[in-house]
């Protein structure tokens, strides 16, 4: 997948219209995926565009999106407090996120970092979810709200819990 499969910076615009919070924190955030790839002698001002998304998203309002992540259109995002997704993490198409989610890697802190979370298309991912290590979460599938998720997710499943199992189908 590339970085926007040909729908450029409005991408996210119509699977946010009731959202313009998200709607601007997501152009924000795919012109911060371009201004990453820009080539280097744009360096200057590139840093300084990533300093300022850095400062306000990141610090300003708690959401960790790193330019280098990848991510497939219509990306849906609901309140977004406290989202922390690793910048290895992939995220497919017309997937939704909510508040205090983490993606991130299941390593200790002396050990390499290991490999992160990829997330098919139409996943939708509750508050409070944590997703750990080179987990895959198939597509259609849903996680309840609160769940801790540490092994892949078939198509199509409903997983909740801690730790999370699978209660249902989509």
């Amino acid at each position: 997948m590339s970085e926007v499969e040909g729908e450029g910076l409005l991408q996210d615009w119509a699977a946010n219209a009731r959202n313009p919070k998200f709607q601007l924190v997501l152009l924000a955030f795919r012109t911060a995926q371009r201004v990453y790839r820009a080539p280097r002698w744009l360096l200057p001002l590139s840093a300084l565009y990533l300093v300022a998304y850095r400062l306000i998203v990141e610090w300003g309002l708690g959401i960790e999106l790193h330019p280098s992540l990848e991510v497939g259109p219509r990306l849906r995002v609901f309140h977004g407090y406290a989202l922390v997704v690793n910048p290895k993490s992939r995220i497919g198409a017309d997937c939704v996120l909510r508040h205090s989610t983490t993606l991130g890697l299941s390593s200790r802190a002396d050990d390499p970092p290991g490999p992160a979370p990829r997330l098919g298309d139409r996943v939708e991912v509750g508050p409070h979810v944590v997703i750990l290590g080179g987990v895959e979460i198939g597509d259609d599938a849903m996680i309840g709200g609160g769940a801790v998720v540490t092994h892949d997710v078939p198509q199509g499943a409903i997983v909740a819990g801690n730790p999370a199992r699978v209660i249902g189908s989509a």
